[in-house]
């Protein structure tokens, strides 16, 4: 696994835990305060309705009760449910915004760089098909600029961010150091391990 993933792996992971620890905690004390708020009402009107019905009511009431918390149930499901996609997707939209500057740093063409020589020396020495963003002047001019074996470049749709994939063609083989990719590694893993879409 080439050292610039590893870095972007890192940079995801600790990213997504400090902004998905701070959210969840503030989605718990949301949730919480939902909830002693509905179940607070729902006692006053028990207690309301307690002193004035007769004996003979307490049945029936009993059974609003029951009718009455199941409702809160299921509406603090939902309101829950719908306030863990947002927090998904705000800690994603998040991450993306990051990297779409991380992506006009001198940092990340120093790394592209590094990648697109160790490509040069390791990966095929016939032709590469160089799959980047469209419009990506900033990895077509370090492609141009830091491969001098035979190559052409293409624009591939499902890069939205940066990076490249490269396809030898004799060999057959495809390596993928476009950030988009990682991004979906990683995403599929904070879905799976916060605890947030069950």
């Amino acid at each position: 696994m080439p050292v610039f993933q590893n870095n972007v792996y890192q940079y995801f992971q600790n990213e997504i835990k400090a902004s998905g620890k701070k959210k969840i905690q503030e989605l718990e004390e949301e949730i919480k305060s939902i909830q002693e708020k509905q179940m607070k009402i729902l006692q006053e009107e028990i207690s309301d309705t307690i002193t004035r019905t007769k004996e003979n009511e307490l049945t029936e009431m009993n059974q609003d009760y029951s009718s009455a918390l199941n409702r809160i149930k299921v509406e603090n499901h939902k309101e829950v449910i719908k306030k863990k996609h947002d927090l998904l997707e705000s800690v994603l939209l998040e991450v993306t915004n990051k990297l779409m500057k991380f992506v006009k740093t001198d940092e990340y063409k120093q790394k592209m760089i590094f990648l697109i020589k160790k490509i040069d020396k390791d990966f095929c020495g016939n032709e590469i098909h160089f799959k980047i963003k469209k419009n990506d002047n900033i990895m077509k001019n370090i492609i141009e600029d830091n491969f001098k074996n035979k190559h052409k470049l293409f624009d591939d749709e499902t890069i939205k961010i940066g990076g490249f994939k490269a396809v030898c063609i004799k060999k057959g083989i495809l390596t993928d150091q476009s950030i988009d990719s990682s991004l979906e590694e990683k995403k599929e893993w904070f879905y799976k391990n916060s605890k947030l879409t069950g």
